[in-house]
């Protein structure tokens, strides 16, 4: 126990030595509201805040609030903390926040109580390191833009980020440490000191203590109002103020004893008072409003207080968190303010101006901001009060439950009237008062009674009403009254009684609510049916499909604009009527409701029904609605939102779930996946409707509508530069211009690179070209099926016919050298049987391989010479084989078909031309084979196709092969003069070889 006592005692202690701020200055809150009637916020360590003792808080420039807790710092947008401490800012050396200030720079001073003093700037924080540990308990910042640093070792002054001096005990100071600094709007410094209270102008100080009328010398907090009034408090003592150069006691009624600890006066003159253990007050003139525990204040032990640019006020409290107190566009009215009970159940205006209120509890007169409550004491027949209304002699009607209608004239209640005047015993929901003074009284369950001249006339289901249970009445300009029942719609003109259940739109709806507005129109509530318009005989439904919150219509009130009003079960929303008329006439399809609940002031979002009346509007313009917590009131033309569009900004980019620094050009790792984009815009007022959205430039098309966890999302990104861009809207939901713009660059996989892509396309080209090269494969395949035909009746007319041929020349001359020579019938045997031996063997490579036969691996010019001399075999007389030129290699295939070439000129020569001399000529070249065949035959002419045929396949043969090689193949011969065959075979470069081989081109050309 004595443990906790003394825990407890060091926190409150630190809290006065670092807690206290300056005052100042912004939009004030309604002064004619109670604190109850504010709209009040908390924060605890469950949402977000990084510790519950708040000891310092301050909203930036941007619209950030920062808060400075005993465990770490936070960053406050109005719907989410950004914590910073030591495990995630190695700058902050300390987590105990004493103190913060923002300079004229926009930077963020932030004292701790151990680790001296760090700053933040341009999105990154960083240690102030010429300051010690202690000594920047307390901060301020002057009007010349210096902050001014306290602590243990007195003050130091900077400015421009430099250490201009520090000032101790030495030069002036009365004590150590310095427990506050606080500069004045005419450049005077005031320093707390545990010794005394010193004023620092220029470099003279002049100190200030009990002799001069403080209560002690140990001055623990100060601060100036709006008028620069310094008021002091020190340790244990009531503050005083300083008043003509003189303090005195500051005697503040009805605060006497509550221990105060900070006093915060806004613009308007109203004083807040922080108290160590009675929690806030707050001071309106003479009026005195408190708020604790009870009311739900997070702690009755308050450390600071602080009022932002908006009029809000934020309350630090010691191990409760962080509570907050604002206008709301509605003003409620409970218990707590002299309401009967919070349950309402109908609401009018009277001709004087005041307000009524039916509760279960009795009825209630709002006259000026006080409450009088009537109940059975006061004469009701019942405290369970339902409808009200006023006749033409302005006397109050008042339905009650089971106890007929009550009256009450000059604030004094008479008899009114009970069954035995021909009320049903039920509880009455409406009263209407119609033009001809006659009085309607609906009931839940007994009908609808009409009373005039002490007649009574009875309206039932068996009249023609389509149910006894009737829940609200009204009389347009024409004299019909309107009906709305539990099942349907009907009206009553002169008597008769209409109804609308053939309309299929109205037909069983359960009516709650009818209103004829200005121009009137007669709309009308139901329950989960929507909103309905009757105008000109033209019935319009209006439904969730068409922006209502619901379709439930509790009540329905029109403004002096003409706007409409709707209670619901989820709010009380404002539609605009140009968007009514718009989905009237079929021009539009959409409304967008400005929606209120209990974010603006009200207790519950739920209003009651089912009683008329259920809104009213007063003279002054306000609207009233009953709700079941409380009664609710509005002004229209005073809406407490801000028509400023925030500017959005990008405050975090996690790229595979890891922080990016946005400080620097964002340039994220080749193969991220998911990124996630946290955006935001700081509204520390109505955050809830601030709407966002977003688009990233390069992958959305159009503006994407922002999530209310204001992050985006992307996954599987291309690599590329991209923009991200974020807008946020008013609070009526207009868009700004402007936005939170973040600039990042995806790198490329190496597969996903430029060059990657090239080698890719180059590959791909290759493929289709190797695909080309089989399909060039495949057609040549086809087409040499001819060809090895054409090829075969060639080798066996070149091969084996010339063979053959050379055998029977052979054997004829064997037979002619047996009579005449015996001697050389063996040379020309021997010959036959080689020429035999060659034929076979051609004859079995032609039918084995279908191909032509490939020559061994003699060159070129000895097969020519072998060929010639085994073919010719002596039947010529001169046989000249020779070359010129640097030989070079030619391919077994293309040697083949030239010595074929030059085997059918010798064979032609000899066989149809009787040659004597035969001579071969090859000549290598560069670029060019050639090949001459010469003999002294007897020659034939070329014109004459009589001729070429008896050389039989021959000549083609020749031709073919030519064509084959890519060769020039001329014939030049005359009768009588001989023949020459001249064959000119074209040698191609590297390229054009390489390309015959892509193509697939025969490799029977010379490219060797």
């Amino acid at each position: 126990m004595m443990v906790c006592l003394q825990r407890r005692l060091l926190q409150l202690a630190l809290a006065l030595l670092c807690a206290m701020a300056p005052l100042r200055s912004a939009i004030a809150l309604d002064p004619s509201k109670a604190l109850t009637q504010y709209v009040h916020s908390s924060w605890r360590t469950s949402d977000g805040l990084p510790q519950s003792s708040v000891m310092k808080v301050l909203e930036t420039k941007d619209g950030y609030l920062w808060i400075g807790t005993q465990a770490g710092l936070a960053r406050f947008d109005g719907v989410r903390f950004t914590n910073f401490d030591r495990s995630n800012t190695p700058a902050l050396e300390d987590d105990w926040i004493c103190d913060l200030a923002e300079d004229g720079d926009g930077t963020l001073w932030i004292g701790t109580s151990h680790g001296g003093v760090t700053i933040y700037r341009g999105g990154r924080f960083s240690h102030f390191d010429s300051v010690a540990a202690r000594g920047a308990l307390t901060l301020a910042v002057t009007v010349d833009g210096s902050v001014w640093l306290g602590g243990y070792g007195g003050m130091t002054h900077v400015k421009d980020g430099k250490v201009i001096r520090t000032y101790t005990v030495a030069d002036g100071l009365s004590g150590d440490p310095v427990a506050r600094v606080l500069g004045d709007r005419n450049g005077s410094l005031w320093v707390a000191t545990p010794s005394g209270l010193d004023q620092l102008t220029g470099d003279k100080f002049v100190a200030y203590t009990s002799r001069d009328g403080l209560p002690g010398n140990d001055v623990i907090d100060m601060g100036l109002d709006a008028k620069d009034m310094l008021w002091v408090k020190t340790q244990n003592a009531e503050p005083t103020r300083r008043m003509d150069g003189h303090f005195q006691p500051w005697i503040i009624p009805g605060i006497a004893g509550a221990g105060i600890h900070d006093i915060l006066e806004d613009r308007d003159g109203n004083l807040w008072i922080a108290s160590l253990t009675a929690g806030l007050f707050k001071i309106s003139g003479q009026q005195v409003t408190h708020f604790s525990t009870k009311d739900g204040l997070s702690s009755n032990e308050i450390i600071s207080l602080y009022e932002d640019r908006a009029g809000n006020i934020w309350v630090g409290t010691n191990e409760g968190g962080l509570d907050r107190f604002q206008n709301g566009s509605f003003t409620s009215y409970s218990r707590e303010n002299g309401l009967a009970g919070d349950r309402t159940y109908s609401v009018m205006e009277d001709h004087a101006g005041d307000i009524w209120v039916t509760t279960p509890a009795g009825l209630n007169q709002l006259h000026g901001d006080r409450f009088h409550v009537f109940t059975t004491a006061d004469g009701l027949p019942s405290n369970d009060v339902w409808a009200l209304a006023e006749d033409h002699q302005q006397n109050l009607l008042i339905g009650t439950a089971r106890n007929g209608l009550a009256r009450m004239t000059d604030g004094h209640v008479v008899p009114g009237l009970v069954a035995r005047d021909g009320i049903p015993d039920y509880l009455l929901t409406a009263i209407v008062e119609d033009h001809q003074h006659a009085l309607w009284i609906a009931t839940r369950g007994g009908g609808l009674v009409r009373r005039a001249d002490d007649r009574v006339t009875t309206y039932s289901r068996e009249t023609g009403l389509l149910s006894n249970f009737i829940y609200a009445l009204t009389e347009d300009d024409k004299g019909t009254l309107w009906i709305a029942t539990s099942d349907g719609l009907n009206s009553v003109t002169d008597g008769h009684i209409k109804s609308y259940a053939d309309n299929p739109l109205l037909a069983h709806a359960w009516i709650v609510a009818l209103h004829i507005d200005a121009k009137h129109v007669l709309w009308i509530g139901t329950i989960g049916r929507g909103l309905f318009r009757l105008e000109h005989g033209h019935i319009t439904r209006y439904t969730t499909r068409q922006g209502l919150l619901n379709d439930t219509v509790n009540s329905i009130q029109d403004d002096r604009a003409g706007n409409l009003w709707i209670g619901s079960d989820k709010g009380i929303y404002r539609l605009t009527t140009h968007e009514l008329d718009a989905i009237a006439v079929g021009t539009g399809t959409m409304m967008q409701p400005l929606v209120f609940g209990e974010a603006d002031g009200m207790k519950s979002s739920e209003t009651n029904t089912g009683t008329q009346p259920s809104s009213w509007r007063a003279h002054d313009g306000r609207l009233w609605f009953p709700t079941p917590r409380g009664l609710v009131v509005v002004d229209p033309a005073r809406i407490s939102l801000s028509d400023q569009p925030r500017p959005a900004m990008v405050e975090q980019l996690l790229a595979d779930e890891v922080d990016t620094n946005l400080a620097a050009p964002v340039r994220l790792a080749a193969g991220t996946r998911r990124l996630e984009i946290h955006y935001t815009a700081p509204n520390l007022s109505t955050p809830k409707r601030t709407r966002f959205r977003y688009r990233l430039d390069g992958f959305d098309e159009q503006w994407i509508a922002g999530s209310a966890q204001r992050v985006a999302q992307y996954t599987n990104l291309s690599p590329g530069r991209y923009t991200f861009h974020v807008g946020a809207s008013d609070d009526a939901g207009r868009w700004g211009s402007r936005e939170g713009i973040l600039h990042f660059e995806l790198l490329p996989q190496f597969y996903q690179t430029w060059w990657f892509h090239l080698l890719g396309g180059l590959a791909a080209i290759l493929v289709l070209l190797g695909f080309y090269r089989m399909r060039v494969n495949w057609l040549h395949a086809r087409a040499a099926v001819l060809e090895e035909r054409q090829r075969i009746a060639g080798e066996i007319h070149d091969s084996l016919a010339q063979g053959l041929s050379g055998i029977v020349f052979q054997t004829e001359a064997a037979l002619i050298s047996m009579e005449r020579a015996p001697a050389m019938t063996s040379k020309h045997l021997i010959a036959a049987r080689d020429l035999a031996k060659s034929s076979l063997d051609d004859a079995r490579y032609s039918v084995l391989n279908l191909s032509p036969p490939i020559l061994d691996q003699k060159s070129l010019l000895e097969s020519l010479s072998a060929m010639a001399r085994q073919l010719t075999g002596g039947r010529v007389d001169e046989l000249d084989v020779h070359s010129s030129g640097t030989a070079w290699v030619v391919p077994a295939e293309a040697k083949h078909h030239i010595v074929l070439i030059a085997q059918e000129a010798v064979s032609n020569a000899m066989q149809h031309g009787s040659a004597r001399t035969i001579s071969i000529n090859l000549t290598f070249a560069a670029d060019t084979l050639r090949l001459a065949v010469t003999d002294d035959g007897t020659g034939f002419d070329p014109d004459s196709d009589a001729r070429e045929h008896a050389r039989g396949h021959g000549m083609g043969n020749m031709r073919h092969r030519a064509l084959s090689l890519g060769a020039r193949l001329e014939v030049t011969s005359e009768v009588g003069t001989g023949t020459r065959i001249f064959l000119s075979i074209p040698r191609p470069g590297l390229l054009t070889r390489w390309w015959q081989r892509l193509r697939g081109a025969g490799v029977s050309r010379i490219d060797g």
